[in-house]
């Protein structure tokens, strides 16, 4: 049986290259778009909505369809690698939004099947805390890929060279888990059995915060260097708030994973919904450089950690396969994802600058947050539910000692 270390690597090298490249490579090249290859605010909108729109296709085919595991992640990661090379071949914006579909595609299949299949083993080998590694691999994707373009930003390179650069960087970090995804999937059973027990409750109420938290961090995500540029004017400084936004994301991952896990998931969520709120509203209302490096900590200290509790919550409720939750919860992520970046874009563009779309972004985080915190007084309601229906195990009980035991 192989070891769980080497899955958990080639795990959070998927994540990293779902979100890190196929998701959010656009996010510091966007810029440099702009200025090379004429792309409008609007424009750039739209090649993030139309990756939105590839990521919940993936997530619905996931979803719906029972498919095998190794051919998928495998399918996923030729998805991101050819979506990102085409994106530095590609003359048109037309052929960029295909480019931009077919990396989002890619990138949901990975981001369901790596997650399900490295955990399901993590679980059978009773290794949860390693889950924390896995998760960070989002991170390390932004990390990498914010730092070399923040770095050799005065290298020469125009923006399909660098598209190019990451798409050859793709092609080998498949070559070199590939053979490492010929693991076989854990048996479910054997899984379900090592990992928590299984949960009754509503799944709607992770799939609404999920879905929320989606599209309240897409807007900061999508646009976080243009929104530093916008209000610093120091285009030297823009490239370098997406690097430490990873930084943090990575950061804040491997801590919780070090801490015990909390009694409730949503406790967790609802920690994640705050950092979020708290950071967009930090960079809405404190424009300063302080400001706006406290926000983007606080909103990638959210990313990451919000996706650990969520899949989490998910083998609870589904503990023999939660293959298909984890893509609904996907599938509500992708369409928040839709929708938050030609909104803000639009509106960024008719109101000349980016407070009314932090502030939508801060209002989904404040409705995420309620569905969390209400989640989390029915869990404590239940639990206190239990403790009084369950038999006194004192030989002598008083309604003086019950009372003690449970204001």
């Amino acid at each position: 049986m192989r070891s769980p270390v080497p899955i958990t690597f080639a795990g959070m090298a998927v994540l990293a290259l779902a979100l890190g490249i196929g998701r959010f490579l656009l996010t510091p090249l966007l810029p440099l778009m702009q200025a090379d290859a004429g792309l409008s605010l609007v424009g750039g909108g739209w090649l993030a909505s139309i990756n939105n729109m590839g990521y919940l296709l993936g997530a619905l085919l996931c979803t719906v369809l029972a498919l095998p595991q190794r051919a998928s992640l495998r399918l996923g990661l030729a998805g991101v690698a050819l979506g990102t090379l085409g994106m530095g071949l590609a003359p048109s914006l037309a052929l960029w939004l295909a480019c931009r579909f077919v990396a989002g595609a890619g990138a949901a299949v990975l981001m369901v099947h790596g997650i399900a299949w490295c955990s399901a083993h993590l679980r059978l080998h009773g290794r949860i805390r390693l889950e924390a590694v896995l998760y960070s691999g989002p991170g390390v994707g932004i990390i990498v890929s914010g730092a070399l373009v923040a770095v050799l930003h005065g290298a020469g390179l125009d923006s399909a060279r660098w598209w190019l650069v990451f798409g050859i960087a793709s092609v080998a970090v498949t070559a070199l888990v590939w053979r490492t995804l010929d693991a076989p999937a854990a048996p479910l059973h054997a899984a379900a059995a090592h990992g928590t027990a299984g949960g009754t409750g509503p799944t709607w109420p992770l799939v609404a915060i999920y879905g929320l938290f989606g599209f309240g961090y897409v807007i900061p995500a999508t646009f976080l260097p243009l929104i530093a540029d916008a209000q610093l004017h120091l285009p030297a400084l823009r490239e370098w708030f997406w690097p430490l936004y990873g930084v943090a994301t990575v950061l804040a991952t491997l801590l919780l994973g070090a801490l015990p896990a909390p009694r409730s998931n949503y406790a967790g969520l609802a920690g994640c919904c705050l950092s979020m709120l708290l950071g967009t509203v930090l960079c809405r209302y404190w424009p300063t450089r302080a400001g706006l490096a406290l926000g983007t900590v606080l909103e990638g200290a959210a990313i990451t950690p919000v996706v650990m509790f969520a899949m989490r919550e998910a083998a609870r409720l589904a503990p023999r396969d939660p293959t298909r939750l984890i893509g609904a919860l996907t599938v509500a992520f992708g369409i928040g994802q839709i929708v938050g970046p030609p909104v803000a874009a639009t509106l960024a563009a008719h109101r000349h600058g980016f407070a009314a779309p932090l502030e939508l972004a801060a209002l989904a985080a404040v409705l995420a947050l309620a569905i969390a915190l209400s989640q989390l007084r029915r869990a404590g309601a239940l639990r206190a539910t239990s403790r009084d229906a369950a038999p006194d195990s004192s030989c002598a009980p008083t309604p003086r000692i019950r009372q003690t035991e449970y204001p």
